[in-house]
């Protein structure tokens, strides 16, 4: 994906008011602090980048990863590459820091997290902090902030990778200690955690189970049951959804050609294309759009 295709990626930075403060490191790494929300979001959007989200003040409902969540402050959320996020609402009084960057940024990062952390992050995306975890979280923020502002430093990525990785080992620290006291995976939910993730990841290039079966080094029965037995979907109404989602988003927030759509989306053609979607909405891909602007 393009810096341009990265950068297009991140209503949740560009359609709401009110921003505080929006500093950016070229393409890759972008800051923002956000009070309230006064601009309606799309109904679903799929983040193209990581997004590491610390709640101050408020309280925000929001769909992620299809799961309904309440977040109260303080709080953080981290959000994976390829999830969908719906913002219901937000309290007038919501404040909250949002960092987000793009996959090559993430790889210079280089982070030595446990095997777990990503799947763990998916199945709860959030956590609850006191007064004392979240000053320290802002205050890198912040901190950052200055950083990326300073016409003095020469070398800022490296500071700033250098500030954005020790952050996230607290934080990922913090995480796994909660995470383990008060929720345990059993061996069900990590597989269909891990079938989800992939999923998200990966829907646009793959619509069958076979190739995330594979991937799992499982079998596609397997597999399907498990998904079935923990979020009551088969496996292809997971992959099904996942794909609609997208493409509404894409449909909502875009003026790609639908041939194009289809294409991002792993289609044959834009005919194939229509049928699938039609079949999931009860309406076309361009009737979809053009009911948005009625």
């Amino acid at each position: 994906m393009t810096n341009d295709a990265i950068s297009k990626n991140l209503p949740v930075l560009h359609d709401i008011d009110n921003i505080k403060s929006n500093v950016y490191l070229g393409n890759d790494l972008r800051l923002a602090v956000i009070e309230g929300l006064s601009t309606p979001l799309p109904e679903y959007f799929q983040t193209a980048v990581y997004a590491l989200n610390l709640h101050i003040r408020g309280k925000i409902t929001a769909h992620i990863n299809h799961q309904l969540y309440e977040i109260d402050a303080p709080c953080f959320s981290s959000i994976l590459i390829g999830q969908s996020i719906g913002v219901v609402e937000a309290s007038d009084d919501m404040v909250q820091y949002i960092l987000s960057f793009s996959p090559s940024f993430a790889e210079e990062l280089n982070l030595k997290l446990s095997g777990e952390a990503h799947v763990r992050a998916y199945m709860r995306p959030f956590m609850q902090l006191t007064e004392k975890q979240m000053f320290v979280v802002q205050h890198y923020l912040d901190l950052l902030r200055e950083v990326m502002l300073s016409p003095d430093v020469s070398n800022v990525r490296e500071v700033a990778l250098d500030l954005v990785r020790s952050m996230m080992y607290f934080v990922y620290g913090l995480y796994d200690k909660s995470f383990t006291k008060l929720y345990t995976l059993s061996r069900s939910e990590e597989l269909a955690g891990r079938f989800l993730s992939l999923v998200e990841m990966h829907c646009h290039e793959h619509h069958n189970i076979e190739w995330y079966a594979d991937e799992m080094c499982l079998s596609p029965k397997y597999i399907a049951n498990v998904v079935k037995q923990v979020t009551g979907r088969t496996a292809y109404e997971c992959i099904t959804q996942n794909l609609v989602k997208q493409a509404k988003s894409l449909l909502q927030t875009t003026a790609l050609p639908v041939q194009q759509i289809a294409d991002r989306l792993g289609f044959q053609n834009q005919s194939h294309f229509g049928t699938y979607f039609r079949r999931a909405e009860g309406v076309s891909p361009r009737e979809y759009r053009n009911g948005l602007r009625i």
